[in-house]
């Protein structure tokens, strides 16, 4: 006798709801479940597998559960009856509240994700539970059933978007909460649906039958070998070999770099036009405090995409990762610089950067610290960049010759690995973070309007749950600043999860578009994120109405006069555009031309926009661009989603 993964001490089940208990016994035996003084029975398949429903239970606990067959019985204890919520997505779902991807090394001004740890675990009502069950990563690349996790305390490690949403939930409701998290950094949707979903819906159709091709390739199934997916992208992607820019005396600090470009550290070089992917190099002179003359001293940073070689005047004081590595890129680095290199006040830093695939940046807090008297000196700013070696950009996320063992963004991967070993455990609802891999192109974005909503459908089907609650996250903004940019592709997914929310029964959305970070793709303010999270779901799912869910929603929109339109919104109470932001309505006659409103004023639950040059208007869009500015907010704090629409 043996229960799935789920069924362990300490678990949490769903309140007012029917709750399954599956695992495995004898062939063809009764099967008897007791749990708070209800008695159920169901039989055995000819393979043993076995389904208990329990009846609908109330908050509470601590309650033991007992199954039992003529094979034997198993006893669970320290039940308890809550909400339970499946958090799942990208590493935006994935980032622990103890996540250090940019903490500095003193611990005086923690980064603010370590200040809001810390924030949580002091509003934490620990005489309420608050537990949470977290899958490893894992893309085997066939059916899994089980897991080898447990249910925990909430506890550092715990996503902190989820976490976050846990503590409003719990805190307003005062039941206990138990959170699943499955999630997997820079994973695209598809890997995340089911095999008959894939093949049923025509945006996600020609997905599975890569993945049938992917079959005839032997290596790609090769337990034995133990194959990961490095090793699979090894086969398309260039590994760094040789360090050409040594070789140039790029690291020296009389190089001549006058024909260097501009880049602001940290950030992304690909963002900020350098380059690709490939090896690019940064460059700074500094003048330290004479007081740090022959003091050893240590270079701080962030991550670094995706392996680095750094130089102190001229010498190598340290490197992480080399040939293909790919699993570096959020490890913060800290080299010592000896007390020798440090002979006069003038210090030059040299950072050689490879990266093979997807992201290329500098991440993290950039600092020197004197190991003798602890001081800081902030690095960061703007440096010279070069280019060793540019790659172009290089994404092999969708390549169909990669899919299969390792690989997590294989369609359907995720799903048998770590969906499939869930279902159908009851839950509440599933909040949702990602689409950043969906967003390569605006034809990708586009098409991710379909993609989620078939995703949405699978899970509520095999969840056992047609009117589950799915809350997405609006993607956060990330890249360069621009007002308005018509050739962005993450607005263009912004606007499928706006309409997608707005077209799909028990489906929501919580814009994340102002708490972005325009040099990260993982925003640190995770807080805001939770808490707008479960304010919808306390007012949509647990009709809490005093609590504004969402900010303006566009309802409609009319030409009031020649160059004048009028935008009504709901959820509009105190609505205002904040003015100290720049411009984020543009018009246009022609649905290409688009041009700044010259006014936008605020009244009541409307918004007039004003163009003294266009007159005859056909289309909007507010907030466009992969980074906008985020100008429109309601009386809570809110702000409103961007959006597009023809007149």
């Amino acid at each position: 006798m043996k229960l799935a993964s789920l069924f362990q001490n300490g678990a949490v089940f769903q309140r007012n709801a029917t709750i399954p208990v599956w695992g495995k016994t004898a062939p063809n035996v009764n099967v008897c479940g007791k749990f708070n003084g209800t008695e159920v029975f169901s039989c055995s398949s000819s393979d043993g597998d076995f389904t208990l429903f329990f009846p609908e239970q109330s908050a509470g606990g601590p309650f033991t559960l007992e199954v039992s067959s003529s094979e034997g019985s198993v006893t669970v204890n320290d039940i308890y009856v809550g909400e339970v919520w499946l958090a799942s997505g990208q590493s935006n779902m994935q980032y622990q509240l103890h996540s250090d991807w940019r903490a500095d090394t003193t611990g005086k001004e923690l980064p603010l994700s370590r200040e809001q740890e810390k924030e949580f675990f002091n509003n934490l009502d620990r005489k309420n539970i608050f537990r949470f069950f977290q899958l490893p990563q894992n893309a085997s690349g066939a059916d899994e059933i089980s897991v080898n996790c447990s249910w925990k305390d909430i506890a550092p490690e715990c996503s902190a978007v989820a976490a976050w949403f846990g503590l409003y939930l719990q805190k307003n409701l005062n039941i206990p909460v138990g959170l699943i998290v499955s999630a997997w950094g820079g994973t695209i949707a598809e890997a995340w649906m089911s095999y008959p979903a894939l093949v049923t819906y025509p945006e996600t159709r020609d997905c599975f039958s890569g993945v049938v091709s992917s079959h005839k390739i032997a290596s790609n199934y090769d337990v034995e070998k133990k194959v990961t997916t490095n090793s699979l992208l090894n086969t398309i992607l260039r590994p760094d070999t040789e360090n050409v820019g040594e070789k140039r005396n790029f690291h020296l600090p009389e190089f001549n770099d006058s024909d260097w470009k501009p880049m602001h550290v940290p950030g992304s070089w690909i963002k900020q036009h350098i380059a690709g992917n490939g090896a690019v190099w940064i460059r700074k002179s500094f003048t330290l405090p004479d007081s740090w003359v022959g003091k050893e001293l240590t270079f701080c940073s962030g991550g670094i995409d995706k392996q680095d070689i750094t130089y102190c005047n001229g010498v190598k004081i340290g490197f992480t990762g080399e040939g293909l590595s790919l699993s570096t890129y959020n490890l913060p680095r800290r080299y010592t610089i000896p007390a020798e290199l440090v002979s006069s006040p003038e210090l030059h830093l040299a950072v050689r950067a490879y990266s093979a695939c997807y992201d290329g940046s500098f991440g993290g807090n950039w600092i020197l610290k004197n190991n003798t008297s602890g001081e800081e000196l902030s690095i960061a700013g703007d440096w010279l960049a070069g280019v060793e070696l540019d790659l172009g950009t290089v994404s092999p996320k969708r390549n169909a010759s990669l899919y299969g063992r390792g690989n997590p963004n294989s369609p359907g991967i995720l799903f048998n690995s770590m969906i499939k070993p869930l279902i159908p455990y009851a839950i509440a609802g599933t909040i949702w973070y990602q689409g950043e891999s969906n967003a390569g192109t605006i034809a990708l974005a586009e098409k991710y309007y379909g993609t989620l909503k078939a995703l949405i459908s699978d899970w509520r089907r095999n969840f056992l749950n047609p009117e589950m609650p799915f809350i997405m996250v609006q993607l956060a903004g990330y890249g360069e600043y621009s007002p308005f940019d018509i050739k962005c592709p993450w607005p263009v997914l912004r606007e499928s999860q706006r309409k997608l929310a707005n077209d799909c029964p028990c489906t929501g959305m919580a814009t994340a578009i102002d708490c972005g970070e325009h040099l990260d793709i993982h925003p640190q303010d995770k807080e805001s994120v939770g808490y707008r999270l479960a304010a919808y779901a306390l007012n949509k799912v647990y009709h809490l109405h005093d609590i504004t869910p969402n900010g303006p929603e566009l309802l409609r929109t009319q030409q009031t006069a020649p160059g004048v339109v009028v935008l009504d919104f709901a959820q509009a109470k105190n609505m205002y555009i904040n003015d100290e932001a720049d411009q984020s309505f543009y018009l246009s006659e022609n649905g290409e031309d688009f041009y700044p409103a010259d006014s936008a004023s605020v009244d009541g639950s409307s918004v007039k926009l004003v163009s003294n040059t266009l007159k005859n208007i056909k289309s909007i869009r507010y907030a466009w661009s992969d980074f906008p500015a985020s100008t429109l907010y309601n009386g809570d704090g809110f702000p409103a989603s961007s959006f597009a629409v023809e007149l």
